[in-house]
């Protein structure tokens, strides 16, 4: 990945994370995403990398810190962080890769403390619509401890109008009570989410076409989290997409 201008994202994490097809109608994040992506957002960039017919190698330097919340300057940038990628696509139906971080000093939530991060991932798509990803991160803080995370997904178009998309996740997150005069801030919970969704897709010419959907979503979390975030915790989203292209 080499992307023009300021923004640009390392190589790092399942390929093209955010836009992959185990979720093209699933319109939310992963809870564990954090755990699994590059720098949203960074100054400075340079990714190099060598293909053959099967596998392919990258490597990037990048900034690490991810930009405040003045979005609209420009940082300055600094390739003080790495990472490494290994992608290896046996058939045109799989694809795995494995890829391996250091970011300096990532969060400004964590002032001081540098990350390590590796992630590996299973990609299956077929030609009858069904599209699904496995993958594994492990986010070691330095000074720190290693927090982990799990997700499999899928994206199963049934015919040419509808879909079935689902996700099942679990984290470690220690990041729940932000309040440091809380007596759990900076604990680690185990936290899943299983969500189910559906969308009706309407095409609209040959480049345009309309998804109208919805997904439920439940949580499993420790009991010590009941007071803050409820017993049963759950959601839904209802949503509309355009999308523009084939």
């Amino acid at each position: 990945f080499l992307y023009g201008g300021p923004v640009g994202e390392p190589a790092i994490g399942p390929s093209a994370f955010m836009h992959r097809g185990s979720a093209a109608l699933n319109p939310e994040p992963p809870i564990t995403h954090h755990w699994f992506d590059s720098t949203h957002i960074t100054y400075g960039v340079v990714t190099a990398g060598y293909a053959a017919r099967h596998w392919q190698l990258e490597a990037s330097a990048f900034r690490g810190r991810e930009p405040d919340e003045r979005r609209w300057n420009i940082e300055t940038p600094a390739l003080d962080s790495w990472s490494v990628r290994a992608s290896y696509n046996p058939t045109p139906q799989w694809a795995m890769q494995v890829s391996h971080a250091f970011l300096k000093q990532p969060e400004s939530t964590h002032p001081g403390e540098n990350e390590h991060r590796t992630t590996a991932s299973i990609h299956y798509a077929n030609a009858h619509g069904l599209s699904a990803m496995l993958a594994f991160s492990a986010k070691n803080r330095d000074p720190g401890t290693t927090l982990t995370a799990w997700l499999a997904e899928a994206n199963w178009n049934l015919s040419t109008h509808h879909t079935l998309f689902g996700r099942v996740e679990n984290v470690a997150n220690d990041e729940l009570f932000p309040d440091h005069a809380s007596p759990l801030h900076d604990q680690a919970f185990r936290v899943s989410k299983f969500q189910a969704g559906y969308a009706y897709r309407l095409p609209l010419g040959e480049a345009v076409s309309l998804a109208l959907g919805g997904s439920l979503a439940a949580y499993a979390h420790p009991a010590t989290l009941d007071a803050a975030y409820g017993r049963h915790p759950w959601g839904y989203t209802l949503f509309a997409r355009l999308s523009l292209g084939k």
